[in-house]
């Protein structure tokens, strides 16, 4: 081994085994800013990915002006610590030449807007167990970060204690929860699934903890909330981040006392349930907002998991192509011509999993589009992408010879889906944010989701 390659795989993640069983060897790394409205804010830097912007919603938030929301990023890789800039307004300069991606030496000095940031490498090393599965459930992976999660999950899955489980729209959450239901004691109970994003606001509590008749307007009968129909097996709080603060201590003490109180009894009713927590936000980031409360936030983090976006892990992609297309187009023998697979692995998948089935979806329903309209969110355009654009194979879509109505519908539903899929991409699934981005009501966005089977996990 060169003295280069051995000074890489000193300081580069990488995989060993370990009292039989595989783990991931990750760098430990600090990241401080040293001036600017954050100074003296600093973050420990090892298996995944830390974030750095203006936004509540990242790993280590700076209130300086000259800040992009989302600036810039630092992981961990085989080869060391890369920093990476996320399309900053301002740039990233790093030992004062600007760049968009660079790998960090031992220390380093990082500008982003008026912040001057310190970046060094520590002693020592982190040890991250691995699964040797490379796949957990329905949920695919072979890369470390992926068989990271799964060990987590699984060993979660034979005890009852909560999961909270982190990841971006399209990861695969859901489908996370609900492996570690099948896989749980209460496999033969009840998997109910509660959408604290998608609830009306004004009869979230009744949804939730169930109501007694003429608790209020409307309730002509009593009926039972999710906790009681989650009884016996797992209820996952997809969304948490959601919801409402002013609900957040009823949820608390109802997942401490075990108990829920119908809207207008006055007794509690015992409730047997182990929970599951989803979220696609960065849920201590909203505890130094003040929009979650803290208490909360610890009783359901018991055990946290987080799914890797997809652009971490690109060289799955060929796999779960081969796997969508197995599903989708069973026993026919396809594949995506090389230049349209070398696309894909180069994208940065801001809709993730769910984003990549859909244009294997859409490969098989429109046949010879070209490579980059397949991708179906916005692209290129003047202006740069708060004015870009959609590309719709007019050709495709249209038949020679249709009726105009029908063509007519048959356009309308492609552009909705298109539009709906970059707009949610776009917001990272936050649906509020899309329905502020479109000028539409949160319902009306809701109901076109549901009309074209789009969901946010």
């Amino acid at each position: 081994m060169s003295k280069r390659s051995e000074q890489l795989e000193a300081r580069g993640t990488r995989v060993i085994e370990a009292a039989g069983a595989p783990r991931l060897v990750v760098p430990r790394g600090r990241l401080a800013a040293i001036d600017g409205p954050g100074a003296g804010r600093a973050i420990a830097l090892d298996a995944a990915p830390v974030t750095v912007g203006a936004s509540d919603d990242v790993d280590l938030t700076l209130a300086d002006p000259a800040v992009s929301a989302r600036h810039l990023e630092i992981a961990a890789t085989p080869l060391g610590f890369r920093l990476r800039d996320l399309g900053s307004t301002n740039g990233t300069f790093v030992d004062g030449r600007r760049t968009g991606e660079v790998w960090l030496g031992q220390a380093a000095e990082i500008r982003a807007g008026e912040t001057r940031l310190s970046f060094a490498v520590e002693e020592g090393t982190r040890e991250i167990p691995l699964s040797r599965a490379t796949d957990f459930g329905e949920l695919l992976g072979h890369s470390p970060a992926m068989r990271a999660a799964f060990a987590i999950l699984d060993g979660a899955a034979r005890t009852d204690a909560t999961v909270l489980i982190l990841g971006e729209s399209g990861t695969g959450k859901e489908l996370a929860a609900r492996a570690v239901h099948e896989r749980s004691p209460r496999r033969d109970g009840p998997f109910v699934i509660f959408d604290c994003g998608a609830a009306s606001p004004t009869l979230l509590e009744a949804q939730l903890f169930g109501h007694a008749r003429g608790a209020f307007t409307g309730a002509t009968g009593a009926r039972e909330g999710i906790f009681e129909a989650a009884h016996g097996g797992t209820l996952v709080l997809d969304e948490i981040g959601e919801l409402p603060l002013e609900l957040q201590p009823k949820l608390l003490r109802a997942l401490e006392a075990r108990t829920v109180c119908r809207l207008g009894e006055s007794k509690p009713r015992t409730v047997d349930v182990r929970y599951i927590a989803c979220t696609h936000r960065l849920l201590d980031a909203e505890v130094r907002a003040g929009r979650f409360r803290q208490d909360l936030f610890f009783r359901l983090s018991v055990v946290v998991a987080r799914l890797p976006p997809l652009r971490e892990r690109p060289e799955e992609i060929p796999r779960l192509v081969r796997h969508f297309l197995g599903r989708l187009a069973p026993g026919a023998v396809i594949d995506l011509p090389e230049a349209v697979l070398d696309l894909l692995v180069g994208h940065a998948w801001p809709g993730n999993v769910r984003e990549l089935r859909n244009v294997v979806e859409r490969f098989l329903a429109l046949p010879g589009v070209p490579a980059a309209a397949l991708l179906g969110i916005p692209g290129a355009a003047p202006g740069g992408a708060e004015h870009a654009g959609l590309s719709t194979p007019v050709g495709e879509v249209v038949r020679v010879g249709e009726p105009f109505h029908e063509a007519k519908r048959v356009w309308t539903e492609r552009f909705e889906q298109a539009y709906l899929e970059a707009l949610l991409a776009r917001a990272q699934g936050n649906v509020s944010e899309a329905a502020r981005l479109a000028g539409l009501s949160r319902q009306t966005c809701y109901r076109l989701m549901q009309k074209h089977g789009l969901r946010v996990d």
